[in-house]
């Protein structure tokens, strides 16, 4: 999540830059829901004290409005297709969400 964050915050700056600013947050998906409540909640924990910086750079571009994070269901990551092995129907589930087609050779 701190790369992908860390790459929203150039993108919209880059954007800025040539004249693009950006209003709205960018959603940042995760399916981590524990991930995504120490994020958005600043309060101290005694279990969340070996947190890094990346963390506290999340909750940073979070409290800014400069991301949002949605949650997204682990049935649902598409990433998956890539990264695990899995079921035939399963995988063309994903690759469907894709919207990728597999075009016939031509005669």
């Amino acid at each position: 999540m701190s790369i992908a964050c860390s790459e929203i915050v150039w993108l919209r700056g880059l954007l800025a830059k040539i004249g693009f600013p950006q209003s709205n947050p960018a959603p940042l998906h995760a399916d981590n829901t524990s991930a995504i409540q120490i994020a958005t909640n600043p309060v101290y924990h005694k279990r969340t004290k070996h947190i890094k910086v990346d963390c506290h750079y999340i909750r940073e571009a979070v409290d800014k409005g400069v991301i949002t994070l949605p949650h997204v269901s682990s049935d649902l990551q598409i990433a998956d297709a890539f990264t695990k092995s899995m079921a035939r129907r399963r995988h063309q589930f994903l690759v469907g969400k894709l919207m990728l087609l597999d075009l016939p050779a031509s005669i």
